[in-house]
């Protein structure tokens, strides 16, 4: 199965990318809520994290869909450099390279928040100050990166209509 573009140029991310993108929104949601109010919850909810992450990487590595692999993201900020003119590479709206940038940052910063979460199940990090202080700004980040993500799809969609993939993803 090839990937094609659809009548209107505007390229859309392929289903299982947005399959993860909206199972970490209510990840993030509900590792939000829990991280308060069950512990037991927020743990499991990190698993989930830790799966959806882990799928995405994979995704990343091996899908058929181009705007789903790893090297997608790094051709936009080269594409970029040839025709910064446009403001998008090759005059589309795909994801610039600011979109890719801060779409690595969501992923890294998420797969921290987890990976820190994780630690602080195993024996030697539990009580560690250290660890809890790590997970705790991961998240915080993670936060704040994703308000500012959704920010710039706001502004996006007033500006320009419609939002990148005419799905809202």
């Amino acid at each position: 199965m090839v990937f094609k573009p659809p009548a209107s140029g505007v390229r859309r991310w392929s289903r299982p990318q947005r399959a993860i993108h909206w199972g970490l929104v209510l990840i993030l949601l509900l590792a939000w809520w829990s991280g308060s109010n069950d512990e037991e919850w927020h743990e499991w909810v990190g698993y989930g994290a830790l799966a959806l992450l882990g799928l995405r990487i994979l995704i990343g590595f091996g899908s058929r869909h181009p705007h789903a692999r790893w090297g997608f993201f790094l051709h936009q900020l080269v594409a970029f450099r040839r025709s910064p003119s446009t403001g998008h590479p090759n005059g589309r709206p795909v994801l610039g390279p600011l979109g890719a940038f801060s779409a690595m940052m969501l992923l890294l910063l998420m797969t921290a928040t987890a990976v820190t979460g994780w630690m602080l199940t195993l024996e030697q990090f539990v009580g560690e100050d250290a660890a809890e202080d790590r997970h705790y700004w991961a998240f915080n980040l993670t936060l704040a990166w994703t308000a500012l993500h959704v920010l710039t799809h706001v502004v996006h969609w007033l500006k320009h209509r419609p939002v990148l993939g005419a799905d809202g993803t």
